[in-house]
């Protein structure tokens, strides 16, 4: 997924051969969690747990073509993005490179007591897999009202992202849950194309109203996914 920039009246992107407006629809994946009574019984006893975000070396699944772009890109603003949002939340978050390096240490042998002593830490969020190039397509598209049509040439291919956190209490040496979540693209509707028609009336208002002052804002889809796959993880957690 890669960031996007809104920029009003670009015509040129939509197709004016158009009979009708076109719109590109898809449902929402549902999320896929699974957790335990353990957790929660922690979370009601300890309302500001003491956290650390794990991120293993084998976090991002991607395709061929974007590995290359991926693993050229920092993603640290990602893992801060979950980080202040479990602080927000009310987590206190432990330093994660300080933990990897405690573990690291230690080796195979893992005693998780001795981690819970040596890193002052209750439960462990593991950022198991984060998949920023999950593909939807479709050969279906609306019209202007609302009625579902079949493209006859082929389909339409846009990309969406999945997200899956682990969690492991450290006291209990205990699996606490595996929460997934997707972000499905265009759920709201994304025009495809547009209308002669419909242009043209486009055209006369911006003419109409003529040239208004405008800031365009950068907007990045990946990291506002994360950041809301992160809140759902935390009100789920709590349930």
């Amino acid at each position: 997924m890669k960031r996007s920039i809104f920029i009003p009246y670009i015509f040129a992107a939509f197709n004016f051969s158009c009979s009708s407006t076109k719109t590109l629809k898809f449902y929402q994946k549902p999320d896929d969690i699974v957790k335990t009574e353990s957790l929660k019984q922690f979370l009601n006893n300890n309302k500001s747990p003491k956290v650390v975000l794990r991120i293993p070396q084998t976090s991002y699944s991607v395709t061929e073509t974007d590995k290359k772009d991926l693993q050229s890109e920092n993603f640290d603003y990602l893992y801060n993005a979950i980080e202040n949002q479990l602080l927000a939340s009310g987590f206190i978050v432990k330093d994660r490179q300080l933990f990897n390096q405690i573990i690291a240490n230690d080796g195979n042998n893992i005693n998780y007591q001795k981690l819970k002593e040596k890193s002052d830490t209750d439960l462990i969020i593991e950022l198991t897999k984060l998949d920023s190039q999950v593909l939807y397509q479709t050969n279906k598209y609306y019209d202007k009202n609302n009625n579902e049509k079949v493209e006859k040439y082929g389909n339409r291919k846009k990309y969406g992202a999945s997200v899956e956190f682990k969690l492991v209490l450290i006291n209990s040496n205990e699996f606490a849950g595996v929460y997934r979540f997707n972000y499905t693209p265009c759920v709201d509707g994304c025009v495809i194309s547009k209308s002669y028609k419909d242009i043209k009336k486009e055209l006369k208002l911006f003419k109409k109203n003529g040239t208004k002052p405008y800031e365009g804002v950068e907007k990045d889809v990946l990291e506002d996914f994360i950041k809301s796959a992160t809140i759902k993880l935390v009100k789920e957690m709590r349930k």
